[in-house]
């Protein structure tokens, strides 16, 4: 009998400003506590301030990912928040930041769109924040998500059922017709790669996986398929769907009014003068839109951001969108102003 392998506690390292510390420690207290109710031990210590390092056993891997899914699904940051002095400046400085670390050392795609909506608007559609998708194939998902998390189908025809749906997906973005021959599913993954489809490398990585399941399945009979390995893919694809979703409403959404006034939403990649640029800076940001897609929202050059983006330009002064001024009228912005 060989040596007994010593599974390692998972940890994670924390960085935020100073002086955010003491939310931050109040924030991680409360998660801490929270994680309870799904049987994590959670262990946070401070290391210098602003530092923190968290961690929790090996073993607890899957509850850990289940209470991460439902805090980003459910009402617990959104009512945390509700009860935080300065909720919003919280949520940005602290909650967002703690939660994505969290959740990209867990799951392969994060959506920080999704997060950001269920964090500031919480949901009034129950235990479990419904997405109102825009496309149809998001909707199928969130029935075929609804249904394995109910116990519904079993987790071998939850993972067929996508399969399936993700091969439909694909072929109506890459615009095949019905009956022509199609190339085979990873082969297709990689055409959506190329073409834009799917431009997130971890997205393409997911879709393979969920193939890769589906077909052990199929040639050796393997249809067990444990919790752990489903949750995750669960999750990703839930992220996924809901990337799409924003996406196609950012995209639907060519105007705003402010302050009366309707104006034409900025493009990643416009090259005109933002937040007092000088000319080098946005020739630097406009050679970068060439190549790089938006690093907060994923948009492409020529697209226009998702809601909540912290690089989209204000088109009424060209500063940033995210909790502009201009936005309000200008009473409501200074009652505001004066009440913090």
């Amino acid at each position: 009998m060989g040596p007994r392998v010593q599974m390692k506690d998972q940890v994670l390292e924390i960085k935020l400003p100073e002086a955010v510390h003491r939310e931050a420690k109040t924030f991680l207290d409360f998660l801490k506590k929270a994680a309870k109710n799904q049987s994590v031990c959670l262990s946070i210590s401070t290391t210098r301030i602003g530092e923190f390092r968290c961690s929790f056993p090996f073993r607890s891997g899957l509850n850990f990912d289940l209470f991460l899914q439902e805090l980003t699904f459910d009402r617990g940051l959104y009512y945390y928040l509700c009860n935080v002095p300065n909720r919003r400046e919280t949520a940005k400085a602290v909650v967002i930041p703690v939660m994505m670390e969290f959740l990209e050392s867990r799951f392969n795609f994060v959506n920080p769109s999704l997060l950001r909506k269920q964090i500031l608007g919480g949901t009034t559609h129950g235990e479990l924040a419904a997405a109102e998708f825009s496309d149809e194939f998001g909707r199928q998902y969130e029935r075929l998500f609804h249904q394995q998390k109910l116990k519904m189908i079993s987790n071998y025809e939850f993972v067929r059922n996508l399969d399936d749906l993700l091969t439909s997906y694909m072929l109506f973005q890459l615009q095949y017709k019905k009956g022509a021959k199609t190339p085979k599913f990873n082969l297709l993954v990689d055409e959506c790669g190329r073409k834009q489809v799917l431009r997130s490398k971890e997205v393409r990585e997911v879709f393979k996986k969920i193939h890769a399941v589906r077909t052990r399945g199929l040639h050796r009979m393997e249809r067990e398929i444990p919790d752990s390995q489903i949750a995750p893919i669960a999750y990703d694809c839930y992220n996924f769907f809901e990337y799409v979703s924003d996406y196609l409403d950012a995209q639907d959404e060519k105007t705003v009014m402010l302050r009366g006034k309707r104006y034409r939403r900025i493009r990643y990649g416009d090259g005109r003068e933002y937040w007092g640029a000088s000319a080098k800076e946005v020739a630097e940001y406009k050679t970068r839109a060439e190549t790089r897609p938006c690093h907060d929202c994923g948009v492409i050059k020529g697209e226009l951001h998702l809601d909540g983006c912290d690089w989209e330009h204000c088109p009424r002064c060209n500063g940033q969108y995210l909790g502009c001024p201009c936005q309000f009228e200008e009473e409501e912005y200074a009652e505001l102003d004066h009440s913090t």
